[in-house]
Formats: C-alpha cells, sequence, structure tokens
C-alpha cells in the first residue's frame, strides 16, 4: 500500500505547483532507491554531449564529483550508447563480470570502484519512443533486483518522463505569458506615447517624459535620459528615476559639445546605436556619474531624421554586461516616436510660422495698397491740376515754373516705383552683384548733386564732407543705400542740416548719415527696416513714401555684405552708417561725369529706331531724342521696325526696344 501511494504522488504535486524540474526528479529518485532497495542512485538526462546527472542519491563523495565533472559519454560502446541505441530496461547482475568493466570502459570503473557497485538497474526514460534520460540504480553487493524493482523502476522512470514534460510544458506556459505580456506592455506604452504625440503637437517635452517613464519600466533599467541636439550643442532635455543631484549634474555639465565622455556625444558622433558594457571599466567615460549614480550597462539610441541626429535617448542599468535583444529593440521603436514627436513639433512650428508670414503678408498688402493708392494719388492728381493749368497758362515764367511743379511730380512717381521695383528684385533674388573698386569721393557728389537743391527748399545745410578713400562695392547698390537714407533725413529733418562724410575703422570705411530730425525712439528702431512701416508725424510732409527706403536699405546690405547700424534718441537727431571694405592700394582713375550737354552732343545727327507698343512712350522719346538733335524713326513692334528700315535703306546708329 506504501508503494502504490508513492508512486502516484508525484503528479499531484507537479499539476498544482509546477516546482522546479530538478526538485521534482530528485524526490523521484529518493523514492525510486528507497523502494526499489537500492543503496544509490542517479538521473541522467540526454544532453548533446552525452548524459547529464541531474540528480544523484546515496553515491560516495567521488563518485558523485565524477558525474558533475563531465557528462557520461553516449558513444559507441559505452553502457549509455547501447541505452541510446536500445532502449530498453538493462539489468546488470554482477558489474566486475561485465566485459566493459574488464576492459577497462571509464565509465563501468567509475561505477564499480569509486561508487562500490555491484549491481545496477538502468531504465530508460522513454519520450515518444525516443530516449530522454536514464534512471539508474546501484547495489554495492551481488544482489540482483526482482521483477517487482524494475517494474517498480519502471513506473518511477515513466513519472519522471511525465513530470519532465509537464514541468517543461508549464515553462514553455509560462514563458509565453510573459512574452504576452510584455508585448502588451509594450503596445500599451507605445499607444500611451502616440496619445501624448496627437495630443501635444506643438511640444515634444511631454513625450519625452513618458517616453523614458517607460524605458525604465519595461527594461527594469536604473534611469532613462533624453537630449535634443540643435546640430552644434547637445542640451538636457528629460530624465527618469533620477535624483536631483543627478540632475543638477547634467544641467551644469549640458549645453556641451558631443565627445567621448558621455553616450550621447558618443551616439551623435557616430551617428549610430552605443553599448556599453561596464561605464566604469571605460577609460575614456566620465567617471564622475556612473561612481555617483551606481551605474554601469549603459545604451544610447539615435534620434535620426534623414540620416541627420536630432537627439539621443540613453538608458543605463545598474549591473554589467551586454543589453537585451529585446530591450534594444523596444527602445528602438521609443527612438523612432521621438522623433515623429520632434518632426511634429516642427512641422506645427513651421505651419505657424507661414500662417505668421501669410497674415504678415496680407497686412502688408493692405498696407501698400493703402499707402501705394494714397502715394501715388498725391503726384498723379498734382500732375493733372499742373498739365490743365499749363495749357491755359500764357506768362513763360509761369509756365517754366509748372514745368518744374511736372517734373518734381513725375520724379515723385519715379521714385515710388522704383522702390517697389528695387523690393521686387530683392524679393526674387534678381539683382546682380557689380562690385568695382572707385572713389568714395565720386559717390559724395553724387549725393551732393541728388539733394542739394531739396535741402535748399527746406532751409536746411547740407554739409558734405569730403574724403580720398577708394572702396570696394557695387557703386550703383551702394549709391542706393545712400540715396535712401539721405532722402529719409531730408524728409524727417525740419531744421538744422543733414552732415554726410566718412570713418576710417581698420579695414573698413563707415559712410555716415547725420542729421538733426526728428529722431528714432528705442523700441521702433528695428521696425523701421520691415517693409511699409513709417513713423507717425504730426505734418504730411513727412508722411511722404511708402516705408520701403530703408527696408530697401537693410536687404540692399545684408546682400553686399555692408552692415547697416542706426543711432538715434528722439528730438535730437539720427545717424546711420554702412560699412564698406576699403581699397588698400589706389587703382585706375575716377571717372568723368557726363553731363547731359555731353550726351547730347554725342548723339547729335544720329538715326535711331525706337520699338514700343506704347504710343505715348514712342512720343516721348521721339520728343527727347529729337531736343538732342537725333534723327528718328519710331515702330509698334520689331516686324514693323524691320519694315521701316528696309524701306528707308539705311543702318541706324542705335535701336532702342521694349521688346526682349
Amino acid at each position: 500500500m506504501e508503494q502504490p501511494t508513492t508512486t502516484t504522488g508525484f503528479l499531484p504535486t507537479t499539476s498544482e505547483t509546477y516546482p522546479d524540474l530538478v526538485q521534482v526528479l530528485g524526490d523521484i529518485l529518493t523514492s525510486a532507491v528507497q523502494f526499489c532497495e537500492a543503496d544509490s542512485g542517479c538521473l541522467l538526462l540526454r544532453e548533446a554531449a552525452g548524459f547529464e546527472a541531474v540528480c544523484v542519491r546515496g553515491a560516495t563523495p567521488a563518485y558523485s564529483e565524477s558525474l558533475r565533472r563531465a557528462p557520461l559519454r553516449s558513444g559507441p560502446g559505452t553502457l549509455f550508447g547501447r541505452l541510446a541505441a536500445q532502449p530498453i530496461t538493462l539489468h546488470l547482475p554482477d558489474l566486475v563480470a561485465e566485459t566493459a568493466y574488464q576492459q577497462r570502459e571509464p565509465d563501468w570503473v567509475a561505477a564499480v570502484e569509486l561508487e562500490g557497485a555491484r549491481t545496477a538497474l538502468h531504465v530508460p526514460m522513454l519520450q515518444r519512443e525516443v530516449i530522454i534520460g536514464v534512471v539508474t540504480l546501484y547495489r554495492r553487493e551481488r544482489r540482483p533486483f526482482t521483477d517487482e524493482h524494475m517494474a517498480l523502476a519502471q513506473i518511477f522512470s515513466g513519472q519522471a518522463v511525465i513530470s519532465s514534460e509537464k514541468i517543461r510544458l508549464f515553462q514553455e506556459l509560462q514563458l509565453r505569458n510573459h512574452e504576452l505580456a510584455t508585448a502588451l506592455e509594450q503596445q500599451t506604452a507605445t499607444a500611451e506615447i502616440l496619445r501624448v504625440i496627437s495630443s501635444s503637437p506643438t511640444d515634444a517635452l511631454p513625450v519625452f517624459e513618458t517616453i523614458v517613464r517607460n524605458a525604465v519600466v519595461l527594461c527594469g533599467s536604473l534611469f532613462a535620459n533624453v537630449f535634443r541636439f540643435d546640430g552644434e550643442l547637445l542640451h538636457y532635455v528629460a530624465s527618469h528615476n533620477t535624483g536631483p543631484s543627478y540632475v543638477e549634474m547634467l544641467q551644469k555639465k549640458y549645453p556641451m559639445r558631443p565627445d567621448n565622455s558621455q553616450v550621447s556625444g558618443r551616439v551623435i558622433l557616430s551617428k549610430s546605436i552605443v553599448r556599453l558594457e561596464d561605464a566604469r571599466a571605460d577609460p575614456n567615460y566620465d567617471q564622475k556619474f556612473p561612481t555617483a549614480m551606481g551605474w554601469r550597462r549603459m545604451l544610447g539610441l539615435p534620434l535620426l531624421r534623414e540620416g541627420k541626429p536630432l537627439g539621443v535617448i540613453v538608458v543605463g542599468w545598474a549591473e554589467a554586461g551586454p543589453v537585451l535583444k529585446e530591450q534594444e529593440e523596444l527602445l528602438k521603436t521609443f527612438a523612432d516616436q521621438a522623433v515623429i514627436a520632434v518632426e511634429n513639433a516642427r512641422l506645427f512650428d513651421e505651419l505657424q510660422n507661414k500662417s505668421r508670414q501669410l497674415e504678415l503678408a496680407n497686412t502688408y498688402k493692405s498696407r501698400f495698397l493703402s499707402a501705394a493708392s494714397h502715394d501715388l494719388r498725391q503726384p498723379l492728381h498734382a500732375l493733372n491740376l499742373f498739365v490743365a493749368q499749363l495749357r491755359t497758362e500764357l506768362d513763360p515764367t509761369e509756365r517754366d515754373h509748372l514745368v518744374a511743379r511736372i517734373e518734381a511730380a513725375v520724379n515723385a512717381i519715379n521714385e515710388l516705383i522704383n522702390a517697389l521695383l528695387d523690393m521686387s528684385r530683392l524679393d526674387a533674388g534678381k539683382l546682380e552683384l557689380n562690385v568695382t573698386e572707385f572713389p568714395v569721393e565720386k559717390l559724395l557728389r553724387r549725393i551732393e548733386t541728388t539733394f542739394a537743391e531739396a535741402a535748399r527748399e527746406k532751409g536746411l545745410r547740407l554739409n558734405i564732407v569730403s574724403s580720398s578713400t577708394w572702396i570696394r562695392s557695387d557703386f550703383i547698390l551702394l549709391e542706393r543705400i545712400l540715396l535712401n537714407l539721405v532722402s529719409n533725413a531730408v524728409r524727417y529733418t525740419t531744421r538744422g542740416g543733414i552732415v554726410i562724410g566718412c570713418r576710417r575703422r581698420g579695414e573698413r570705411l563707415r559712410l555716415e548719415v547725420w542729421d538733426s530730425g526728428i529722431g528714432i525712439a528705442e523700441d521702433q528702431q528695428q521696425n523701421i527696416f520691415d517693409e511699409f512701416y513709417r513713423l507717425a508725424a504730426a505734418d504730411r510732409e513727412r508722411q511722404g513714401g511708402l516705408g520701403l527706403g530703408l527696408a530697401i536699405v537693410d536687404r540692399l546690405g545684408r546682400l553686399l555684405d555692408h552692415p547697416i547700424e542706426l543711432m538715434s534718441h528722439p528730438g535730437k537727431g539720427s545717424r546711420f552708417w554702412v560699412s564698406v571694405p576699403v581699397v588698400a592700394e589706389r587703382r585706375g582713375q575716377a571717372e568723368v561725369p557726363v553731363s547731359s550737354e555731353t550726351i547730347a552732343d554725342t548723339m547729335s545727327g544720329k538715326l535711331i529706331v525706337v520699338i514700343d507698343d506704347d504710343a505715348l512712350v514712342l512720343d516721348g522719346m521721339r520728343g527727347l531724342l529729337r531736343s538732342w538733335g537725333c534723327k528718328v524713326e519710331t515702330a509698334i513692334s520689331d516686324t514693323a521696325a524691320l519694315a521701316r528700315l528696309v524701306e528707308m535703306g539705311q543702318q541706324p546708329d542705335l535701336i532702342i526696344s521694349d521688346y526682349h
């Protein structure tokens, strides 16, 4: 009654608790030794190299040590080779009489001489007719096992097979459950991160905080950090499971240039994953951090967008060693999600900027239409009045005065249109530089000629300080900068005067424009370089222009690499200056200005063909050229001009065409 109770008691135990396999097999072996009246026994499981003893009961220390040192061989001629080839119960009444012992086979010698065994019973453990192990029982006296003992040993062997299989299945189930639980946790974490990404499109920080928290939980790490990279410096962003002292150390060290003292720097420099099995054993690693915080193993993953690093995720563990593959794959997913968060924030910022630019463009458009309609209407209205008055005016002096006023109105219109065209060309990037070397005096004299009369009409002093310095620039564009600066000075100055001069500063020359005008408040000094921005003024004259002059100055200065600077105080005037490179040695001679009289003398008697599709332009050009003594032929198209030339049978000296 005792034997059946024992032999059936293992399965409920394994079914209910599923203890360690070695413990269950050891209990089975103990019962087998006891109830089969053996002195000792061992249970061996089949491995690739042979049969390995997983439990031993009652054996001598010497024999137990021999079993522990190496698996028992299962090759030809060995005991376990015979069992593997023919898995049947093997009863050996006298080991000393066996041929294998007499031939000094090591396994037989160990059993007889180390264990003192004389009788042995080997019962194979069969699973689907394949041997997976052996239950071996020894008696130290020559006393064969009975049939009952052999049947009982076979029952114990079968229980060992069933128990090992049930425990294996249970362990596989546990592993599968663990894998499913891990996958569910990862999916939950991924879903949480995606939810944060969708709910915080403008800010990546909540996403980073969610990532580091889940990284620590799912990877069982000591800490996790996120750093951002701006293309030059690394910036600390977020961490989890770190104390205030660690965060304080990071905040002192970052921002920093990437280097090998930190995993974050190594990731940025290599643009790849960095694995560090033991930070404390790395001579290049900054030991202040792992020593203070107690970590050893580390993993760094880059946040890459189109091959460019945007940041780094760094995870650290307390123990040294390699990083598990599944942990690395999980963190790769987190890194990809971090990139999505960064990209979302960038795209959202771009969208916001585009919206602001569109809103600003609409504002500029409204301001432009308002300013242009007003400032273009004024000179056009005045021009109509002057023309109407000119038709009825008989006094030659008054007619000359009206012609001068008409010319002034036309010049105002030209100034406005030229400003708009300049801005259009600058926006389109169609201005081509023509950098030459010339004396600055030539430029100053042209400015003086342009504004002397306008300053005199307002009762202002215009003082030009001469200079013999030669400079390098685009003459036309630099002149345009000064024209706008001096035009503003004249417009916003009601008393006193304007001074234009130069100051040498090393290898550069500052062209300065001083005025005693109304000045500019400090909070408006940056705004005046925006398109269509005009200072508030009490009188209408100071409101002239579209507010494009200084915007053109600013853009031309950047195009020429000529810095524009300003110093001003309300009520005390302003000082603008542009800095240009100086020519080390004088080269060439200054060009002699060409007067309109010289042009007229040169053009006198020449045959000029003018082609334009606007009849008014043709009429105007005809009158101007004839006033210079030219012979003029006009045409409204290239085809008409060609026909006219053939009819004339002459070769023109110059063709002026509005066609490309």
